[in-house]
């Protein structure tokens, strides 16, 4: 995964309250749509999913600074990669079969 840039980066500037990245969404067809996004608020940096049904979570907070504000960012796009299968520890549980846990007894 490429490493996001920030608005300052970007040559946007500092971003002020209010100011939002979007970082994608779910698969068509997903049981829960929606998109997650970034957002700038006056104490902290916010990774939020907002449903297509109307509600919006709250999922971590960053402190208000450019370390911060690449952490959301990050974050984000990996919800998305990982609602899209492209997180290789899901594509790996996927592939990977369950190993059985069977006790062996041994004869006396």
């Amino acid at each position: 995964m490429e490493q996001v840039k920030t608005a300052q980066e970007l040559g946007l500037g500092k971003p002020r309250p209010g100011y939002e990245w979007e970082a994608g969404g779910t698969p068509p067809g997903d049981s829960a749509p929606g998109r997650w996004a970034a957002i700038k608020r006056t104490r902290d940096w916010a990774v939020i999913f907002r449903s297509d049904k109307g509600a919006e979570y709250i999922i971590h907070t960053f402190p208000l600074s450019e370390a911060g504000e690449r952490a959301a960012k990050t974050m984000a796009m990996k919800l998305v990669d990982i609602a899209w299968g492209k997180n290789a520890r899901v594509e790996q549980a996927k592939t990977t079969p369950a190993k059985p846990s069977v006790k062996q007894e041994t004869a006396s």
